[in-house]
């Protein structure tokens, strides 16, 4: 492989779907894109033929001690490749959390930039000795990418120093699911189509889009239908939303994991798009470029107030925002978006603009060129 002016580490890839992979695939696309010569270092499961930009790491994708030593092995195995970049691209927390364990082995760091995804920022500072070694890689780096005012705020807080170092640049939503505006003909009689994209976790909320569908009247249960996309995480948590299911008098689907074109042919079908996010002692929702993918397909959005949603979501514009303490909310602004036809246009018309809005090769520029 030649010599690469910017290497960019991670755990998580696609084909695995995840916010952080999408974020280190769609960077690298537009880096790419603009002339940018960049390398990912990715998971084994993640390369392919012909695609000289990404180099396989012998790691699964995990966060333990052993997944962060072989990244890490494989650095000091390539030192005189590493040194010879102009920037070493930490772009997940995987690939950060090897170097806050193993980065003090080197005597010199290369120029970091590192990116903040939000629960980096919880669990890095629980032990004491990690959470040292944290910040002093955030003081080491050139840049630090966060997605959201809300890890900007929350960084600061932290290490006020590095205030003048922090970017924020939110991303855009994936090429090979958003719009390409193309919209799906209802017929008169047709259901309402809701939406939920996400892997099946408890931090997800699919059980509150559940509880929100039981709440409504009768006679709108008939008219609309629930499909729930993603893969199962949670087993137990999966099984009690089979049994919630067969509580509710509506057509209600769980249809795992699909690629990419089945996945956007349901978005180009759907009406109403609701990720109710709940807040976690150890995690945090960051951004969420789902939102970013509904709202380019024209989607109503709907989820709660917690965490970076509220620099994916323009509450009133774009989509409702919802206390996620008072259920009743949600349940309200759902039975609102089904029987508000012109809101429902309203909202989506604004969320294709305000997902057009938004480039990677803004994000790559910034964090690479400038």
């Amino acid at each position: 492989m030649d010599n690469q002016k910017i290497i960019l580490l991670t755990h998580e890839y696609p084909p695995k779907r995840g916010g952080a992979g999408t974020y280190c695939e769609e960077l690298v696309y537009a880096s790419q894109k603009i002339g940018i010569p960049i390398e990912a270092w990715v998971p084994d499961y993640a390369t392919r033929p012909n695609d000289t930009h990404l180099y396989g790491l012998p790691i699964k994708g995990s966060q333990d001690w052993l997944c962060s030593f072989r990244l890490f092995k494989e650095i000091k195995n390539n030192l005189k490749r590493v040194k010879q970049t102009t920037l070493l691209h930490l772009a997940e927390p995987g690939s950060l959390r090897a170097f806050i364990r193993f980065g003090w082995v080197l005597k010199k760091l290369p120029n970091l930039i590192i990116t903040i995804h939000g629960s980096e920022l919880i669990r890095f500072c629980k032990n004491p000795i990690e959470k040292l070694f944290f910040l002093r890689l955030l003081r080491k780096a050139k840049k630090i990418h966060v997605l959201s005012k809300f890890n900007r705020n929350q960084l600061i807080k932290l290490c006020p120093t590095i205030k003048d170092k922090i970017l924020l640049f939110p991303g855009a939503p994936a090429r090979n699911l958003a719009s390409d505006g193309v919209k799906y003909k209802k017929t008169a009689n047709q259901n309402i189509k809701i939406l939920c994209v996400a892997r099946i976790h408890p931090r997800k909320g699919q059980d509150r889009v559940l509880q929100s569908i039981s709440k409504l009247p009768d006679d709108l249960k008939k008219k609309v239908e629930c499909l729930f996309v993603g893969p199962v995480v949670k087993k137990n948590f999966f099984r009690e939303l089979e049994k919630q299911k067969e509580r509710i008098d509506c057509k209600i689907s769980f249809l795992g994991d699909l690629p990419d074109q089945e996945l956007k042919n349901i978005y180009q079908s759907s009406d109403i798009f609701v990720l109710p996010s709940m807040p976690r002692a150890q995690s945090v929702e960051g951004f969420g470029f789902v939102y970013l993918e509904a709202s380019s397909h024209g989607l109503a959005v709907l989820a709660h107030r917690i965490g970076g949603v509220e620099d994916a979501i323009k509450d009133g514009e774009t989509g409702i925002l919802t206390n996620s303490e008072k259920p009743e909310e949600l349940e309200n602004a759902l039975k609102t978006l089904i029987v508000d036809e012109t809101l429902r246009k309203q909202l989506g018309d604004a969320g294709k603009e305000w997902a057009n809005a938004h480039s990677w090769k803004s994000v790559a520029k910034a964090l690479y060129q400038e």
